[in-house]
């Protein structure tokens, strides 16, 4: 099947005539890349048979395009060091730290309801691009938009927000940075890109590697695992959520789109790993968590991240397995933010009693 591809909608680049006066490269591999047949698109099938064999090869060939198994054991629990503790009405904050590979430390906020007499649901909440990384999540007034990992301990779930690597206290200090593209997903990026492995990739590993904590703790009821992102922790959740099973409820906040969309707006290079348009769009991503739940959210004025043709696409793979209800979307009128109104009561909705 073809790359996803559709001149109409908005944001996306268009296939052009190559002018031989004014041969522009960029337009050459724009053609190249609407015409390609990708190689593990969903099914177009109801049978199920059919479904799990492209589940296992699409989600083997991601694991091996990513580099993600090359760091080490996937099934892992680390252990974590308490650096702060902070008290708020409902829950309790601990900022924390352990290493995901020795001498690499990750930082994360490990939200815990209080009065708990049985473990209760979790949720994963990666951030997106934004000054404040994990912070964002847990700090309402550093938030773009809703503190998602604060307002899920709020209502009694246990949330682990991490700080993404490269980003953050992760990153390079500022008084580092010698020029605009000396720190972040930037130089992460290329670091990795020289020693052959990939960055989404390794922070998907880091991610299985806090999905392992999280189903260690005695809080944590692990059948019942959500995950929730924004803008690049949209991105980060649904990839997670596409390889890891473990996840049964996602929601998928302000980056839902093609990746034709994602390159003609010059999105992170972070979210492009290398050679994955060529296997799958972003919508198989998505058809990979069928049938479990997604919601999706889209503001108005969040023209960037654009997600038809996207939700057309992934509607019609949840269609075709019989589960069209476990799939929404919140299209509110707004900018590039979690607004949480409705996917969050329908994420409690999904994690307290459908998955009772």
């Amino acid at each position: 099947m073809k790359g996803i591809y559709c001149a109409n909608e908005p944001m996306m680049d268009r296939v052009r005539v190559i002018q031989k006066d004014h041969p522009i490269t960029a337009y050459y591999f724009t053609n190249l890349y609407a015409n390609m047949e990708r190689e593990l698109p969903f099914p177009e099938t109801t049978d199920q048979t059919a479904w799990q064999q492209w589940r296992s090869a699409l989600r083997k060939r991601l694991v091996c395009l990513m580099s993600i198994d090359s760091w080490g054991a996937l099934d892992s629990v680390p252990a974590y060091e308490v650096l702060e503790e902070s008290d708020h009405e409902r829950y309790v904050r601990r900022k924390i730290t352990f290493e995901t590979l020795p001498g690499n430390y990750m930082l994360a906020y490990l939200l815990i309801p209080k009065g708990l007499s049985s473990p209760v649901p979790a949720v994963l909440c990666p951030h997106g691009h934004f000054q404040q990384a994990s912070l964002s999540t847990v700090e309402p007034s550093l938030a773009g938009g809703v503190a998602y990992a604060h307002e899920l301990a709020e209502r009694g779930f246990v949330a682990l927000a991490p700080e993404n690597a490269g980003n953050g206290e992760r990153d390079v200090p500022a008084e580092e940075v010698y020029g605009q593209m000396c720190g972040g997903c930037d130089l992460l990026f290329r670091r990795l890109n020289h020693l052959g492995r990939d960055l989404t990739g390794f922070r998907i590993y880091e991610l299985i590697l806090c999905l392992n904590l999280l189903c260690s703790l005695s809080e944590v009821d692990s059948r019942r695992i959500g995950g929730a992102g924004l803008s690049g922790g949209c991105w980060l959740t649904q990839v997670l959520a596409a390889l890891d099973e473990r996840v049964k409820a996602v929601i998928l906040s302000g980056y839902f789109t093609t990746f034709a969309q994602t390159a003609c707006n010059g999105h992170c290079i972070c979210h492009h790993p290398k050679g994955i348009g060529s296997v799958c769009d972003m919508t198989d991503l998505s058809a990979l968590i069928a049938p479990r739940y997604q919601y999706v959210e889209s503001g108005s004025e969040d023209s960037f991240y654009p997600p038809e043709p996207a939700f057309s696409i992934v509607k019609r793979a949840y269609s075709l397995l019989g589960s069209s209800e476990n799939f929404d979307i919140d299209l509110f009128q707004g900018g590039h933010m979690f607004r949480g109104t409705k996917s969050i009561p329908w994420l409690a909705d999904v994690l307290n009693d459908r998955l009772a």
